[in-house]
């Protein structure tokens, strides 16, 4: 029975339609959170972050939003092919990806490594791409790239922050569980 605790469905987007009427920044601000909750796990459960990014890296064209991949997949593709989906979100081209360094960190953590330094610079990118961004997922940013000189209880602390900012949508990620099993 162990195996039903490790199922996690996507709950983001379970299907394209969902999305509607969503500006492409409001998806950047999703996908923020989502690689921010990524780094976390990085740095605190390796495995499940590899498991995690194989999933991703298996359709690494990104060429179109797919019920059967994890969420972090699907925003990735809306950001990256907002004119395919223009009849659904708002588009804006300003936003954009540093594509070749997400695949290369995706890489990376489906492989077993991580680089905390790398990773954190391509959130820097995204911070000055994503206009508009919370002030509290800025925060947020300058404190996970610091993760290793913050003591356990500051741990918890940006965890229950970040787990929070995902909830003030009222939708819920597949990194919502892993995120709280960390406060344990």
């Amino acid at each position: 029975m162990k195996f039903l605790q490790e199922l996690n469905e996507s709950r983001l987007y379970r299907r394209l339609v969902q999305a509607e009427g969503k500006s492409v920044h409001d998806i950047a601000e999703r996908l923020f959170e989502h690689l921010l909750a990524l780094q976390i796990l990085c740095n605190e459960n390796r495995t499940v972050a590899s498991r995690y990014a194989k999933d991703i890296m298996k359709m690494q064209q990104f060429d179109g939003f797919r019920n059967s991949q994890p969420d972090l997949y699907n925003l990735i593709v809306l950001i990256l092919q907002q004119q395919q989906y223009s009849h659904i979100i708002d588009v804006d081209t300003a936003i954009g990806l540093p594509e070749l360094r997400l695949r290369r960190n995706l890489r990376e953590i489906a492989s077993g490594g991580f680089d905390n330094n790398d990773f954190s610079y391509m959130m820097l990118m995204l911070q000055r791409r994503f206009e508009n961004l919370p002030k509290m997922l800025i925060a947020l940013r300058r404190q996970i790239s610091d993760w290793q000189n913050v003591s356990d209880n500051e741990h918890k602390q940006i965890i229950r922050r970040l787990l929070w900012q995902m909830r003030e949508k009222g939708i819920q990620s597949d990194f919502y569980v892993q995120l709280t099993q960390l406060l344990n």
